[in-house]
C-alpha cells in the first residue's frame, strides 16, 4: 500500500464523527433491488409502481442507500425507494418507511432539428448516496417488502429500456 493511500485511510478514519480506529468493525450487508419500467417509447411518460422490490427476511436498519444515476438521453428519472405500496404516498401527513427519492434528467440529445436518429451531447454518469448521520437509521420489520418506484418522461428522439438498481446497506437488527 503505497503512503498516500494509507494517510487517505488515516485521515478518514480520524475525521469528526467516523469511527475510531480502536473500535471493533461492524458487518454491515447489501440487498440491491433491480427495478425496471420496461420500454419507455419516445415522447412517452412511463409510470412503474413496485417497479422493483426487496423483502428483509429479518428486522434490519437501513444505514444507506445508492441509485446510480446513468441517464445518456433526455430521460427525466423520479425514483423512490419506500415500503409504500405505490409512488407518491410519502408526505408530511405519514411518512413512514419513506427512506429515499432522488429525481434527475439526462443532459439531452442535439436534434438539429431531426425528427430520428440521436447526437449525444455527453453522459451523465454518476451516483446519488444517501447516509444516515451515526446512531440514525429506517427501521424496516421482516417480512416488510422495500419497493423501487420509477416515473419517467422519455424526451429522448429513441424507445430507451429503462433499469435502475437501488443499493440498499443495511444491518440485521434482532
Amino acid at each position: 500500500m503505497q503512503a498516500r493511500q494509507i494517510a487517505a485511510i488515516l485521515a478518514l478514519a480520524l475525521a469528526p464523527g467516523a469511527a475510531r480506529t480502536d473500535e471493533p468493525i461492524k458487518p454491515l450487508s447489501t440487498a440491491v433491488i433491480k427495478a425496471t419500467a420496461g420500454t419507455c417509447l419516445k415522447g412517452k411518460t412511463c409510470h412503474r409502481d413496485r417497479a422493483g422490490a426487496w423483502v428483509p427476511k429479518t428486522k434490519v436498519a437501513i444505514l444507506a442507500v445508492s441509485v446510480a444515476e446513468d441517464v445518456d438521453v433526455d430521460a427525466y428519472f423520479d425514483v423512490e425507494v419506500s415500503t409504500k405500496p405505490e409512488m407518491y404516498q410519502c408526505n408530511d401527513v405519514d411518512a413512514t418507511g419513506c427512506i429515499f427519492r432522488i429525481k434527475y434528467s439526462g443532459p439531452g440529445l442535439f436534434s438539429y432539428g431531426a425528427t430520428s436518429g440521436n447526437t449525444y451531447i455527453g453522459s451523465n454518469i454518476t451516483s446519488t448516496n444517501l447516509s444516515f448521520p451515526p446512531g440514525y437509521a429506517i427501521i424496516v420489520p421482516a417480512g416488510t417488502p422495500v419497493y423501487v418506484h420509477l416515473d419517467v418522461i422519455n424526451e429522448s428522439l429513441i424507445d430507451l429500456k429503462v433499469d435502475q438498481d437501488a443499493w440498499i446497506y443495511y444491518t440485521p437488527l434482532p
